[in-house]
């Protein structure tokens, strides 16, 4: 390409519009590209009839928008103009603003989150803060330089101030905090969203075995190497967290063999955030509960989805409403202090009002923490070739869920946002949001998702991410359980 190598940020706006359609990007000469006299070197992108050609010249962005054939939308925009992206990003983001402003002209997309990509939005934001800018200017900033809907620039805004003041509570507990994560990657059933390197029937008391064997091998061996060399430089294991899959799916005796190896090997203190995901309510009894207690659990998620149960059948849940509050009773029964609770908007058939009800069914239980996600079509789920039999391409064409019909209602009961991610392929492109009670938010949540800390993964598919000097490297374990048992037997 001439002119810029822009290619992963030409693609990402191009699918900010066209999320579940095909887009190409050629380098201009190449294969493929369309003729233009724009003048501009060039970076193309196609999705059915539509052409974007994305060009950056020594001064500007151009980004021209083309429907079989015939100019619809153009935008430019200098290098120069926009001193907030400018300083952060300079021609990368410049160029994605014009593309991101010329798609919008073409196709009359409201896009709630505007020209912010990136799964982190506070990220920015973040960045903004720590050079000293305020509140009302990075509000500005958001909304008439990135785009942003009013709303999600309040919310990118709180969860920025949010994972600031919980970084300081973890580096003041923590002097130089790690995170463990240890992932189960098996479950009951498979739900109609999921894409996870999973079997789709049930793991065999045999497949589970074997996965525990050498998932306590592992363990030995990262306390032997990397966590004692951690140690050495004074690190200490801020939080804990076991998740999947859903790790309850273990029989009681493989739970204790898994818990007792942590505690050998890790031996987690009463100051150490650990947390079990239990998620699925079908396998939370009397029993594991107890023995999670007994190894030092001290948080868990029970996690309903939904409280609807023809939606829960759909989607492959063995489970009901009444289920998941009697699993969430049995755990507070237990002991837990803080559970949380998820719950996915825009499920098949589902729309806001049942969004409505399946939060105001779980706060009479008070969890103390809630996440709402929002449904993500997944390449390799079931669901992605129901959406595509009946899709056009788009999202727009399903069910969005405004989640501002949540935020007031969970605001007035207590909760307050603490961090927030988004992910491709989201209903409505919306976004992920965990709300907490003060002082129950999931510290994990912040290391990993802020990347502050060093995280080691351990189990098949975990990926450790090692935080130093600002700089993060990752190391990527086999995503399937199979070649994961079998490479490390």
């Amino acid at each position: 390409m001439r002119g810029h190598e822009f290619v992963n940020e030409v693609q990402t706006v191009a699918q900010v519009f066209f999320p579940l359609g095909r887009v190409r990007v050629w380098g201009w000469g190449e294969s493929g590209a369309a003729e233009c006299d724009e003048g501009y070197p060039a970076t193309l992108s196609w999705e059915g009839g539509v052409v974007v050609v994305a060009a950056v010249a020594d001064d500007a962005a151009r980004a021209v928008v083309y429907i079989n054939g015939a100019e619809v939308a153009a935008r430019v925009v200098a290098l120069d103009a926009v001193d907030v992206v400018r300083t952060e990003l300079s021609a990368r983001r410049v160029l994605m603003l014009a593309m991101f402003h010329a798609l919008r002209a073409a196709t009359g997309a409201d896009i709630p989150w505007g020209a912010l990509t990136g799964i982190r939005p506070s990220k920015m934001v973040r960045s903004w803060l720590a050079q000293g800018k305020g509140d009302a200017q990075i509000l500005r900033d958001l909304e008439d330089v990135i785009c942003l809907r009013s709303d999600k620039a309040r919310l990118a805004l709180d969860v920025a101030h949010a994972e600031n003041r919980l970084t300081q509570k973890i580096f003041e507990s923590s002097g130089a905090p790690l995170g463990i994560y240890i992932g189960v990657p098996f479950c009951p059933s498979r739900c109609a969203y999921c894409s996870f390197n999973m079997a789709a029937k049930p793991p065999t008391r045999a497949e589970l075995t074997r996965y525990v064997t050498v998932l306590v091998r592992e363990i030995k061996e990262m306390a032997r190497h990397e966590l004692h060399e951690m140690r050495h430089m004074g690190k200490r294991i801020a939080s804990l967290y076991i998740g999947g899959g859903t790790p309850t799916v273990l029989p009681d005796d493989l739970l204790a063999t898994l818990l007792d190896a942590v505690g050998e090997y890790f031996a987690p203190g009463a100051d150490c955030e650990y947390t079990v995901e239990a998620g699925r309510p079908d396998t939370l009894t009397p029993e594991n509960l107890r023995l999670m207690r007994e190894f030092g659990v001290g948080r868990i998620a029970v996690n309903p989805q939904t409280l609807n149960d023809r939606t829960l059948q759909a989607i492959g849940r063995n489970h009901t409403a009444a289920d998941f509050v009697r699993a969430f009773m049995l755990a507070r029964d237990a002991g837990f202090a803080t559970i949380n609770a998820d719950l996915i908007a825009a499920l098949p058939g589902e729309g806001e009002d049942d969004l409505r009800r399946s939060v105001e069914a779980l706060l009479p239980l008070r969890p103390e923490n809630l996440t709402i996600h929002t449904l993500s079509i997944k390449r390799a789920s079931r669901l992605r070739g129901q959406v595509e039999d009946c899709n056009d391409g788009t999202i727009f064409a399903t069910s969005p869920v405004d989640m501002n019909v949540t935020q007031a209602r969970l605001r007035d009961m207590g909760y307050a946002p603490y961090y927030l991610y988004r992910q491709k392929n989201t209903i409505g492109l919306a976004e992920n949001i965990g709300y907490s009670l003060p002082g129950h938010e999931c510290l994990y949540n912040i290391g990993m998702m802020s990347e502050i800390h060093t995280v080691l993964g351990i189990g098949a598919g975990a990926v450790t991410k090692y935080v130093e000097g600002g700089k993060i490297n990752r190391k990527f374990n086999e995503k399937n359980p199979q070649i994961y048992m079998e490479r490390r037997a």
